[in-house]
This record gives C-alpha cells, structure tokens and sequence, in this order.
C-alpha cells in the first residue's frame, strides 16, 4: 500500500469554518478517488493556516477495469455459413480484441456480438494529480475571497501545496500554485521552510516547528492548561465547550494565559460579562467551587508561554475597556424604563412590507391572548399580556446596540431589575429559546406562550409574502422558528390547534394578498416537516413517523404521543400481521373507492361466520377505542387494534369482499372502512414496513 500527503497552505482561515472544510476536503477527495475504482482510509487535519489530508493504504495502481461492448446484431456480424463478416470485423478491430474473440450477448432487442476486455488500472498518482485540484477549487465557504487579479476565489489566498504520493511528488495546480515538497513552521515561532519526504517525516517536521496539525490534541492541551491555570486562581474554567472549540481552531500551537480585571466589574450580571468575554475577546472566564465569576479570565496563545506579559496585558486593556462600555450601558440604560422605550420602537423596521417593532409587538400581543384561551391559561393571561408588550423593547437599548449577542437575555436583566414578576423577566429573557434542537424551551409558561406568538407571527408574516425557505438557503431563519414552535408544544404538550393558531396569526398581517388560507396550506406542513426532523432525532423510525404524520395531524403534540405509542406497540409479535390485513383492507377500499358506501353496517347482511365474527369483535371495540382514542391513551388503542387482526385474517380467508350481490358487497365495504376510519385516528398502519 502506497501513502499520500496532501497540505494547502494558507492566509489565516476563520475558525468557525474549519470543521466543515476538513469534512469537505475528506469527503471530495475519497468520493473523487472511489469514483476511479481507489479506495483508502484518509485522515484529515488543520490549522488557522492550513488543510492536511493524508492516507498510508492507497493501492499504487486503481483497480482494473472489465468493460463489455456491445456491437452489431449476429444476423448483421455473421453470414450464413457463420463466418464473420466486414461488420463483425470493424467492430473487433475498433474495440482492440480479436474477431475470434467477440463474443454472443442477449438483450431485449435479441443476439448481439461483444466485445469483452479488461482495461488496465492507471497509477495512482496520475489520478490523484486530476481529481485532487477540481476537489478544492470546487470547496465553498460561506464568505468566498478574491485576490490577485480577480480570479481567483477560495476562503482565503493559497501560498503553498504539498501533494507527495509515496514521497514523489504529486504534479498539481491550484490558483495558480504548483504543488510541490515545502512547506513552512509556525509563523513566528520557526517561519523557516521545510522540506517533507512523507507524512510521518511531514507531521514530525511540523511538531518540531511549533505546529501541533491534530485539532484534537490542541484542544486537549488546552483543556489541560485551562484546569491547572484556573486551579492557580482558586477556581475552574467556565464551562463553555463550544468556546473551546474556537480556541482550538485559533491556533496552531497551543498556549493558554491567565489575565485578571477589577473585581467591582462584578457587580454587572454575568451574561453580559460572560457574552462579553466570550464574543467579543474570545476568553474563557473562571469561577469559584459555588459556579461565581471569579475576576480571573483565560486567554488563548498561538505559542506556549508569555515570558514578557504583552498577550495578558493586552487582552486586560481590551477587556477592561469592554466592561467599562458595559457598566456605562447598564447604569444609562437603567434611566428610562422598558415601558417608556415601547414607542421607539416604531422607528425600528422589523419588515418592509410587515411593518415596524411597535406592530409587531401589537400582534405578538393578540396572538398571545388567543393562544391563552386556546391552551386554557387564563390564569397566566396578566403576565402574558406584560411580557408581551415589553418583548422586544430591548432592541432600543444601549446595551443591546453594542452587544446584539444579548437582546431577549438584556430585556430580562432589565425586567427583573425593575421588579418585574419572575414569569415575565423570565420570558423575556427566554425568548429566543430553545434556538436548537438541543435547547431547551423558556421557564415558565408565560415565556412559552409569547414565544410561540412572537413564532408564529414571524412565519404568518413571511409566508403570507411568499418569503419561505428554499433549498439550503433560509435568510430568515424561518426553519429554526418552526422548530421553536414544535418544540415548545412537545415539551409543554400542549394540545394545540395548529392550522387555527396559524390562521388566527395570518388574519393580524398587514399584507395578506390571497386571505388566511394559503398561508395556512404552505405552514402547516412547514411545521409537519420540523416535527418529522425533532422525531427522527429522537430515534423513530421513518415509517412510524409516517404512519402518523399521514393522519390528521393538527395536534403536534397528539401526533409525537402517537409516534411513541406505535413505536412501542410495533415490536408485539400480534402487531405484524394487523398492518399486513390492514394493506389489504386499504387495496380493497381503494378498488371500490368510486362507490357509495352506507354509513352504519346494516347487521342482516352479514351472513357468514368469518364475517359476524369480524363485525361483533370491531363493534365491541369501537366503544373502548372510543374511550382509550379520546383519552389519548394510544398504547392501550393500538394493543385493541391489534387484537383485531386474527378476526381480519380469517375474513379475508373465508369471505369474498366483492361479492356479487351489491347490498352485501356495500355492507362489508362499510365494516372495513369503518375499521379503517377508526385505525386511522391513530396511525396509517399500511406505511408500517416489515
């Protein structure tokens, strides 16, 4: 097996891309190569300056190739005394092999002569000098740069490749860059050139120039660094994995310091000494064994130590004046309350068409006092008409200007400081969330209910323009949105009416071209869509979500606890063979779907055994699916659905559905579809696979 060692230097690339350009530099490369018959196990690593990509079992040649060509007819390629003629000739000669050679296929158009040979496998360091360079201009990042004269676009400018296959070099060309064997260290610590036989050689020489390549074991050096330098202050890092994430990606050599700032910046909330730590000077803060800020803050170093303090130093003048912006905002903020800031809002644009932040929290409000009624909360309908109001009024604060990260957390800070009531600083501050499949929704169910109303009107509104999601491409945030709303149904189970809820938030927009009615049509089954993903996460299978999700399914809540319930029930081995009688069920009334149907099933026309017994087993059920259905107790439905299906099985054996006689015919037609209207407030059993 044979190696190879690709690395593309570069001008510092952002670190919130690194992640997705290792996956897709591996990806490409591994598609690109199996697609030529090469198949291997690649590595991939980086740095702020560069994407490695290695593999040490790359076969030296790819894989030979047996083609077969098909040519003329046998009645065209041989004569009557069966030999070849000129055609069977050309086509041999055109095709490399011998006449004597070709041999007798059938195809659907009859006998035809081939020609079967086997092409020989190319090295494979001639197909990864053509597939590698089209892998990594096609790469693309959210932000593109062009340098030079134009040209050219990629994250940032490419200085260098190294591209070695079993120590040769790899003839390339990327940008303009010809690959070579050079590479460089760290840019400050060891800038010297090095040169690189192979990947161990190549990995080796780095580590010793001060360039740690594994992401992996920088983040563990610093995780390292931040327990023994927080210890040193009487504390722990704050937890924040995703920061550490970015601090790993900074880097190429990883280094960690410890700066301090004047305690009496304590006295500020820690959300925004935290988010100001964390977004806008990327340092980790510190705190004590009880989770208290402790004045001690951990900063990231491209080099192993800070023998002259200039990087403590520096990141204290920064973070110092920092928090002093903050303090300035909380003291001067403090001056008008949220209520008094309500109007400014007007001169805050939420949407051309939708109009204004002070519109907006006037629907936010009527949606909420709807949603109140409809999710029997009276009691909270005080505190959800004040949490309403004040929403969004920390979009007019200083604080919020400067630091964006914090709008909905700075309202709640605000709120509570006032003397706010715990349910509506809370839902203030929670309104954003949950903003991921794994956050959690808002505290209290005051913050639930504007947050589905601050939602739902957002999607009304956007819909309602025809604004809506395509492809990967979502501008405004509208999945993450619809997500919100399924989310914060499941968590509280709230049995909502979603296509009213959705109806009630479209008749409050402004612009409304063709009614309520479409907007309802293109978002419910938006939100459907988001319930198919949070339940795919959670581990249900495709076909079980399905065979809910193709019922009614305006409950969102309802439709989850059904998934759950057949998800538990499909392993009962008298679960099987109900969903196989249930497509037949489904087959027959389809055939028949042009009839008339009677409404009950008239009991003088069910003459055979097989089918009385059918008939008195469903209708002693329908009156305890009645009671389990309406009582949402669906486990206990689908065990009873179940229990059906040995009655169905023998009527499908000893009856003919589609008997002769009409009157009879109609009346079975109507036990199955009543069978079937029943199952179907469950779950579509004939989606069931297997």
């Amino acid at each position: 097996m044979s190696e190879f060692l690709l690395e593309l230097l570069a001008e510092e690339i952002p670190a919130g891309v690194l992640a997705s350009a290792r996956n897709d530099l591996l990806t490409g490369v591994a598609r690109a190569l199996a697609d030529q018959r090469i198949n291997g196990t690649f590595f991939v690593h980086s740095t702020p300056r560069r994407l490695i990509l290695f593999s040490r079992d790359l076969p030296e040649f790819q894989d030979d190739h047996p083609v077969e060509a098909v040519g003329p007819s046998v009645k065209v390629a041989y004569d009557a005394d069966g030999r070849p003629t000129r055609a069977a000739e050309g086509f041999a000669r055109g095709q490399g092999v011998a006449v004597e050679a070709l041999v007798t296929v059938s195809t659907p158009k009859g006998d035809y002569v081939a020609a079967r040979k086997v092409i020989e496998g190319r090295p494979t360091q001639d197909i990864l000098a053509e597939v590698v360079p089209p892998v990594v201009r096609g790469m693309t990042f959210p932000r593109m740069m062009r340098w030079g004269d134009g040209r050219h676009t990629w994250i940032r400018p490419l200085h260098s490749i190294v591209a070695l296959f079993d120590g040769l070099v790899v003839p390339m060309e990327v940008f303009g860059i010809e690959s070579g064997r050079v590479t460089v260290g760290h840019r400050t610590l060891a800038p010297g050139r090095l040169v690189v036989v192979g990947v161990d050689d190549f990995l080796a020489k780095l580590r010793g120039a001060s360039v740690e390549p594994d992401y992996s074991r920088r983040r563990e050096a610093l995780v390292a660094a931040a327990d023994r330098l927080a210890a040193e202050a009487g504390g722990v890092p704050s937890p924040d994995p995703v920061l550490v994430d970015a601090l790993a990606h900074l880097v190429e050599w990883p280094g960690l310091v410890r700066g301090g700032y004047d305690a009496s910046f304590l006295d500020l909330p820690d959300e925004i000494l935290v988010t100001t730590m964390r977004e806008h000077q990327k340092v980790l803060g510190v705190r004590d064994a009880a989770g208290k800020l402790l004045p001690s803050f951990l900063a990231v170093a491209d080099q192993v130590s800070d023998p002259l303090g200039h990087i403590v130093r520096g990141n204290e003048w920064v973070l110092k004046a920092r928090f002093a912006d903050a303090r300035f905002f909380w003291e001067e903020d403090a001056k008008v309350p949220l209520e008094e800031r309500l109007e400014r809002l007007s001169h805050l644009s939420f949407q051309e068409k939708l109009g204004d932040y002070l519109m907006k929290t006037g629907r936010i409000q009527q949606l909420a006092e709807t949603l109140c009624d409809r999710l029997a909360a009276d009691e909270h309908a005080g505190s959800v008409l004040v949490a309403a109001r004040l929403l969004k009024t920390d979009l007019v604060t200083d604080m919020v200007r400067e630091f964006t990260d914090l709008q909905g957390v700075v309202g709640g800070l605000y709120a509570r400081r006032e003397g706010h009531p715990e349910e509506v600083w809370q839902a203030l501050y929670d309104q954003y969330r949950p903003a991921s499949p794994e956050d959690d929704g808002p505290r209290g169910v005051t913050g639930a209910i504007v947050a589905l109303a601050d939602r739902l009107d957002t999607l009304a509104g956007f819909f309602a323009l025809g604004l809506t999601p395509t492809g990967s491409k979502d501008p405004y945030a509208l999945r993450r949105a619809a997500l919100g709303v399924v989310k914060i149904l499941l968590e509280r189970s709230w049995h909502l009416d979603v296509p009213l809820a959705v109806k009630a938030a479209a008749l409050l927009q402004p612009v409304l071209p063709e009614g309520p009615d479409p907007v309802v049509k293109e978002l419910v089954p938006f939100l459907l869509d988001r319930l198919r993903f949070l339940l795919e996460r959670k581990g249900n299978r495709f076909d079980e979500i399905e065979a809910v999700l193709t019922t009614d399914c305006s409950d969102l809540a309802d439709a989850a606890d059904r998934v759950a319930a057949l998800s538990a029930v499909r392993r009962r081995e008298d679960f099987a063979p109900v969903c196989v009688a249930f497509k037949r069920v489904q087959n027959i009334l389809a055939q028949a779907s042009g009839e008339e149907l009677p409404r009950e099933v008239e009991p003088a026309l069910v003459t055979e055994d097989a089918e009385r017994a059918l008939a008195s087993d469903y209708f002693q059920a329908r009156e305890v699916l009645d009671e389990l259905i309406g009582a949402r107790r669906y486990q206990e439905a689908l065990s009873v659905m179940a229990s059906l299906g040995p009655s169905l099985d023998r009527f499908f054996t000893e009856v003919l559905v589609l008997a002769d006689d009409q009157a009879v015919r109609r009346n079975r037609l109507a036990l199955l579809k009543a069978m079937r209207d029943q199952f179907f407030r469950v779950a579509r059993f004939s989606e069931i696979q297997g």
